[in-house]
């Protein structure tokens, strides 16, 4: 299953849900600033992350045990079980344990 958005690509494969984002960009997260193009939900073990063919760096992943298909756009927000990423940049408030803002080009670059 693949579907897109005005600002990523959407793909579920297997047990995984896959976010293009087409560029790398800045976030911040539960554990500080990053960089990345590729945002990966799910557990998936080194065979499955190779037949990905992601790169090693510039992937933001959270190891949860989600149902990649239990998910919902609010607005610019990628909404799953425990975790927001928040496309549309900060939000007023965090509602889960796991989240990701998209910062804005003018903030210096996360490492």
């Amino acid at each position: 299953m693949s579907t897109w958005t005005d600002r990523a690509r959407l793909t579920v494969r297997g047990r995984v849900l896959l976010l293009d984002l087409g560029e790398e960009v800045g976030f911040y997260t539960e554990s500080g600033p990053r960089r990345a193009r590729y945002l990966l939900v799910g557990r998936l073990s080194p065979v499955e992350a190779l037949r990905l063919g992601l790169p090693r760096q510039g992937v933001l992943h959270y190891p949860l045990a989600v149902d990649p298909l239990d998910f919902e756009w609010e607005g610019e927000t990628l909404v799953l079980p425990g975790l927001r990423v928040y496309l549309g940049g900060a939000p007023p408030f965090v509602e889960t344990p796991y989240f990701a803002w998209r910062v804005s080009a003018l903030t210096p670059k996360a490492r």
